[in-house]
C-alpha cells in the first residue's frame, strides 16, 4: 500500500510552480521593481507579482522540507544509521546545489536547504509547541537582520567572513555574462555565489528557511499538512494570517508604489513611507501560513478531482522541475539567445510562466507513467541509498 500523502505532493506542486513567478525576476535579469514600458498590464503584473506571489510560496516549500524529515524518521527515528543516512542525503542535496549555484543559477536555495537539515535533527523529538516557538524565533531573527543589517553586517559577517572574503568588482555585468560565453557566465556565477551563498547565507536565508522548515515540522506533528488537523483550526490558521499579514502587507505595498519611479508617478502614488520592509515581510509570512490553509482545505475539498493530478505530478518531481527553470532560461537567454537579457517586464514575464507551467504540468505526469520518481530525484535516491529499514510500519496518509 503506498504511504504517500497526497495533500504533500498537491503543496509541493504548488509551491514549485509558484515559486517560478517569483524567482523569474532573478533569472531574467529585470528587478522586481524595475518596468521599463510603464503601461497598465506591466503595471497590473508588478502588483500581482508584489501582492500575491512575493515570498508566499518559498515558505510553503520549507514547511514542506522539514516535514520532510519527520516523514523520512517515521519509525526509524532511533534504527541505527538513520542519522548517518540523512546526513548523506544532505550532503549529496548539497552538492546538486553547488552545481546548480555555480554552473547554471547563483539564485540557487538547495545549497541553504541541505545546510539546514543537519540542524533540523536537532530537534526530531521536539513537540510541536517547541518546533513553533524556535520557528517564529528564527523568523523574528530573520526580519530583524533585514530591517536593521547592521546588526549582522557589524558582527556576524564581519567575524566570519571579512578577515578573509573581498568580494570586489563583478568580472562583468550579468547582462554581458549571459551575451558572452559559458565560460563568462561562470566567472559572473562564481563572483555572484561569493555574495548569495556565503555572505547572505547567514545573512537571511538560513535564518528563514530553517524557520519555516521549523514551522512545517510542527504543521506536520498536528497534522496540518496532511489535511487531518480540525476544520477549526485551518480557519484559524486563514483568519489570524489575512487579520495580522493584510494591514503589513497593504502598507509595505503602497510604500513600494510610493518609492517606486515607475509605478507610484503611473498610479499618481508618490509617498516617502519608512519600514516597508519591515511591513513586507512581517505581511507575507503571515499571509504565506493563510495561504497554506487554503491551500490544504482546497484540496481535500476537490479530492480525486482530474485537474489536481498533475500539479501533485509536479510535487512528486519538485526537485528536478525546480532545476529545470534555471536550465529552461539558462537556454533562453545564453544558449540560444531567444530573449535579451534583462529586457522582460513583468507582464512578458507572465507569458513564460505560462509557458512553463504547461510544458511542467504536461511533462510531469508523462514521465511518472513511465518512473517512479522524477531524474533528479532517482539520481539523489540511488546515490544516497533508501535507509535503513523501518522499525514499525508507518500508517498511510492520504
Amino acid at each position: 500500500m503506498s504511504t504517500r500523502i497526497e495533500s504533500l505532493d498537491f503543496l509541493r506542486g504548488s509551491a514549485i510552480l509558484g515559486m517560478l513567478i517569483a524567482n523569474l525576476p532573478w533569472h531574467t535579469g529585470t528587478s522586481m521593481s524595475r518596468i521599463q514600458e510603464v503601461d497598465a498590464s506591466s503595471v497590473a503584473a508588478w502588483l500581482l507579482q508584489y501582492a500575491i506571489i512575493d515570498q508566499r510560496f518559498m515558505p510553503v516549500f520549507c514547511m514542506l522540507f522539514g516535514a520532510g524529515l519527520l516523514i523520512l524518521a517515521e519509525g526509524r527515528r532511533d534504527a541505527p544509521g538513520f542519522k548517518g543516512f540523512f546526513l548523506k542525503r544532505m550532503g549529496i542535496l548539497f552538492l546538486i546545489g553547488l552545481a546548480h549555484a555555480y554552473l547554471i543559477w547563483p539564485g540557487d536555495i538547495l545549497l541553504t536547504y541541505a545546510i539546514c537539515g543537519p540542524i533540523l535533527l536537532l530537534f526530531l523529538r521536539a513537540g510541536p509547541v517547541t518546533l513553533l516557538a524556535a520557528g517564529i524565533a528564527l523568523k523574528v531573527i530573520h526580519i530583524s537582520i533585514l530591517q536593521w543589517p547592521d546588526l549582522y553586517y557589524q558582527t556576524l559577517d564581519r567575524l566570519l567572513f571579512a578577515w578573509w572574503l573581498e568580494i570586489g568588482d563583478p568580472p562583468m555585468s550579468e547582462a554581458e555574462a549571459y551575451a558572452g560565453t559559458y565560460a563568462d557566465l561562470l566567472a559572473y556565477n562564481t563572483w555572484r555565489n561569493q555574495f548569495i551563498q556565503i555572505t547572505a547565507m547567514l545573512h537571511w536565508r538560513i535564518w528563514n528557511a530553517l524557520g519555516f522548515m521549523l514551522i512545517g515540522m510542527a504543521f506536520y506533528r498536528w497534522g496540518v499538512l496532511q489535511g487531518a488537523a480540525s476544520a477549526r483550526m485551518y480557519k484559524r490558521m486563514l483568519i489570524v494570517g489575512l487579520a495580522v499579514g493584510l494591514p503589513f502587507l497593504i502598507y509595505g505595498l503602497l510604500a513600494r508604489i510610493g518609492a517606486s519611479d515607475t509605478v507610484g508617478p503611473f498610479l499618481g502614488w508618490q509617498v516617502d513611507w519608512p519600514l516597508r520592509g519591515l511591513a513586507h515581510n512581517i505581511g507575507t509570512a503571515f499571509t504565506a501560513i493563510a495561504l497554506l490553509s487554503l491551500l490544504v482545505t482546497g484540496f481535500h475539498a476537490a479530492q480525486g478531482a482530474a485537474w489536481l493530478r498533475p500539479i501533485q505530478a509536479v510535487g512528486r518531481m519538485a526537485l528536478t522541475n525546480y532545476v529545470m527553470h534555471s536550465v529552461i532560461f539558462i537556454v533562453v537567454f545564453a544558449g540560444f539567445e531567444w530573449v535579451a537579457y534583462d529586457t522582460l517586464d513583468p507582464d512578458d514575464r507572465l507569458v513564460w510562466v505560462i509557458a512553463i507551467w504547461a510544458l511542467q504540468l504536461s511533462f510531469s505526469p508523462l514521465w511518472l507513467e513511465a518512473f517512479n520518481q522524477g531524474p533528479l530525484e532517482m539520481a539523489w535516491r540511488r546515490l544516497a541509498g533508501s535507509g535503513p529499514a523501518r522499525m514499525s510500519k508507518p500508517t498511510p496518509q492520504t
